[in-house]
């Protein structure tokens, strides 16, 4: 006698898509709705922190437009290299071992360079370093071309040290631009909300693009996605060039001098929590990103992974527009208000599968809940580091985080025995 156990694959609902598409409309329509309400009632010369959100001018609006554009496609290209990057490593044969080399030589890069990044973007100007971003987009995209271990080894630091870049250049070249051009500093919280929404919507996007590229041509699939983003990247180059306007330091960057700016950002107890603050909230997130999946599928579970990840970020989004509710309508609340509630209820999202065994839609459930809280959290650090630096101290501080984060990444990457486990 057989017996026949019918295996089936866990997927989320279909109410959990409707409630997460659902819920970003209403907030967007809301939030419209609101900002139309209050331009009819609310005079124009009134002046309160909510008025200044709902009459931007038009020259802030277009100035934010050709950041975002720019921005987007950058966080697509980010995306596209990511989505299948172990997997083709698999593809091409190498071991696990050779991939935690990889990885751990990508943090090394990152770590290396990014103790000087932001003071090499100050020197050549913030513009010039975006588009030394696309470029070693470009370089990393092709050198992964080729199976060959050299060449993958530098793609990967070429595309590691473009991440470097992308995490510091864009938001300093904006922050920067924006007191350039006399903008008022609330208005700073309408973009930075919008970035981590974009970015989100950016990186599903991305997954669904790379996705495809992968099922319509399978005997080249994995790097497909790679030719993808070097188009993605030019586009991205070209764009920076054509629209943005060139920012750097006034005075002469020296090696004295970024030390003492080094170390009075330091010494301010406000800025150093800050900055640990984005360290563990991207510390986390990397380690997220390295075991969500692992997590989901252990003891053999069937999981519809790609049908997971839109939750995923469906949930940074719908995390971001929470914030703009609370930084730029009608609910202000000063970040600090609520940031404790986020990385608490963050952490707990994390120690629950980390000490004790769950089922797939516990694992869901909280995963999502972790993600609401990145979204929630990222774009209000954003705003308290507009707050508490000024444009001119931004590549300092940013050269002090990923080095930190780069460093804690690097030690995880390169304890084969953790890796394998």
């Amino acid at each position: 006698m057989v017996m026949i156990i019918d295996s089936e694959i866990w997927q989320p609902p279909q109410w959990f898509y409707a409630f997460l598409v659902c819920s970003c409309g209403a907030a967007i329509c809301g939030r419209f709705h609101f900002i139309y309400k209050r331009s009819r009632m609310t005079s124009p010369n009134l002046e309160s922190s909510v008025n200044s959100f709902m009459n931007l001018p038009s020259s802030f609006l277009t100035f934010q437009r050709s950041f975002l554009s720019a921005y987007f496609l950058a966080s697509v290209a980010e995306g596209l290299q990511a989505v299948y990057g172990e997997f083709l490593y698999r593809q091409y044969g190498f071991a696990r071992e050779d991939m935690a080399l990889l990885f751990a030589s990508g943090y090394l890069a990152s770590l290396f360079f990014g103790t000087f990044l932001g003071c090499l973007s100050d020197f050549i100007g913030r513009k010039k370093a975006c588009i030394m971003f696309c470029v070693l987009h470009i370089i990393g995209s092709l050198a992964m071309q080729f199976n060959k271990y050299y060449s993958i080894w530098m793609g990967t630091v070429s595309l590691a040290i473009a991440s470097s870049l992308f995490s510091c250049t864009f938001e300093t070249w904006m922050a920067a631009e924006h007191e350039k051009l006399g903008f008022r500093q609330e208005w700073l919280s309408d973009t930075f909300w919008t970035m981590s929404f974009g970015g989100a919507a950016s990186s599903l996007g991305s997954s669904a693009l790379a996705n495809t590229l992968v099922n319509w041509k399978t005997d080249h699939g994995m790097t497909l996605p790679l030719v993808a983003a070097t188009i993605v990247a030019v586009i991205c180059a070209i764009l920076i060039v054509k629209r943005w306007g060139e920012n750097m330091t006034t005075f002469k960057v020296k090696i004295p001098t970024t030390v003492l700016l080094s170390t009075h950002l330091m010494a301010d107890k406000r800025i150093l929590l800050l900055a640990w603050a984005q360290v563990c909230l991207d510390f986390a997130v990397s380690i997220f990103w390295f075991l969500w999946t692992p997590t989901i599928v252990a003891d053999g579970r069937e999981v519809n992974i790609s049908m997971i990840y839109p939750c995923l970020m469906g949930s940074t989004m719908l995390g971001s527009l929470a914030v703009s509710w609370l930084l730029c309508g009608p609910h202000f609340m000063r970040p600090e208000a609520y940031l404790t509630t986020a990385f608490v209820t963050a952490s707990f999202c994390l120690a629950v599968p980390a000490y004790d065994y769950q089922e797939v839609g516990v694992l869901v459930a909280l995963f999502c809940l972790f993600n609401a809280c990145v979204g929630i959290i990222s774009p209000s650090l954003a705003r308290l580091r507009s707050i508490q630096i000024c444009a001119k101290r931004y590549a300092c501080w940013y050269d002090k985080h990923i080095s930190c984060t780069s460093q804690y990444s690097c030690c995880i990457c390169s304890d084969e025995g953790w890796l394998l486990s």
